[in-house]
């Protein structure tokens, strides 16, 4: 087992970005906070894909291995947002989704990425 750690991503405790067993990538769940912190949903989702994908790069792998998704929002009002952002961002690849409303941890958290990929080949 391997856990990964991306120095430029700052982590809310104590925990790895991933971690990397069976040829498989289980990224901790990304949200799409930052310095400005955006409170729109669009780029939070933006933010987070961005920090899945930085995460599955320093791994050894990509966003077209992602086999799973579950993306936890805080209202369900966003939902047939977060299925166009979805749309956008894996086109003709997939990969299976679950979508959970959750309150998240924070008030300004809108949205709350869980991924597990496949190690590249």
């Amino acid at each position: 087992m391997e856990r990964i750690n991306v120095p430029s991503l700052k982590k809310a405790g104590p925990y790895s970005h991933a971690t990397i067993a069976g040829g498989l990538v289980f990224i901790s769940g990304q949200v799409g906070l930052n310095e400005q912190n955006i409170n729109d949903f669009e780029s939070q989702f933006d933010i987070a894909i961005a920090n899945v994908e930085m995460i599955l790069k320093t791994a050894g792998s990509s966003i077209d291995e992602i086999c799973k998704v579950t993306v936890f929002i805080s209202d369900a009002r966003f939902f047939d947002a977060m299925n166009k952002k979805f749309q956008a961002v894996f086109s003709g690849r997939e990969p299976a989704r679950t979508t959970v409303v959750a309150h998240l941890p924070r008030e300004d958290m809108l949205v709350e990425l869980d991924v597990v990929a496949a190690l590249a080949v």
